[in-house]
């Protein structure tokens, strides 16, 4: 049996995405119960441009199930992979299922999903990083304040702009006193909020100031400071 499946997998590494539909469709029909959906999952272990047309060509011939179990295989495909993989489903008409993997993946732990935003970065891929980033902006603030101290530089200061923007000045003042231990992290809060509109701006730094927290930057950083709302 073992045999078998190891069989199974190797060929659906060496066989066109057309091929395999077919084949897909005939263990389906005729093959033992989880055939199928084993030859579409053993697909993601290939490269991932084989992998992504296998999936439109799974979809196009309507074996829905397997297409699915594929799809849900490529979930866990490596921080490294990920890029060219976003890449192949673009090219081969999947956006969406490309911005799916994305959202799936920014409620990683903070270190995968530093990983993978520097991944994104080194691939040219900056707008699928700041998306990721943006819907980590999202999660507990604690858990942000996390991931914030994992980033570099260039993605923290993206991860912080999103979550100022994003989030009530309440959550700002929560979010502040969790990183106001790193001069780095806070500065960036704080120009970011003060780079908000107006009244928004002015809520921010009213909410710094009922916590007792800083609305100046460290002394550092007095040269790139603007005048404070």
């Amino acid at each position: 049996m073992h045999e078998s499946a190891a069989i199974v997998a190797q060929v659906a590494l060496m066989i066109t995405p057309s091929d395999l539909a077919g084949l897909a469709t005939l263990l389906r029909a005729q093959g033992p119960a989880g055939s199928s959906t084993y030859l579409a999952r053993s697909v993601a272990s290939g490269s991932p441009e084989h992998a992504a047309a296998a999936l439109a060509e799974l979809r196009q011939e309507g074996l829905v199930d397997e297409a699915a179990d594929l799809f849900h295989t490529l979930w866990s495909v490596s921080a490294q992979v990920l890029p060219a993989l976003l890449a192949a489903l673009e090219q081969s008409g999947q956006s969406a299922d490309g911005q799916t993997l994305l959202w799936e993946r920014a409620s990683a732990p903070a270190g995968e999903l530093a990983e993978l935003t520097g991944y994104l970065r080194a691939s040219g891929r900056s707008d699928d990083a700041r998306h990721l980033l943006r819907q980590a902006a999202g999660r507990p603030l604690k858990e942000v304040a996390a991931i914030a101290t994992t980033l570099d530089e260039e993605s923290a200061t993206a991860l912080i702009g999103e979550l100022v923007r994003l989030r009530s000045a309440s959550d700002v003042g929560q979010f502040a006193a969790a990183i106001q231990g790193s001069a780095e992290l806070y500065d960036a809060l704080l120009f970011a909020a003060d780079d908000l509109e107006e009244s928004r701006a002015r809520s921010a730094f009213a909410a710094l100031r009922t916590a007792g927290l800083p609305t100046e930057p460290a002394p550092r950083s007095r040269s790139k400071s603007r005048q404070r709302r």
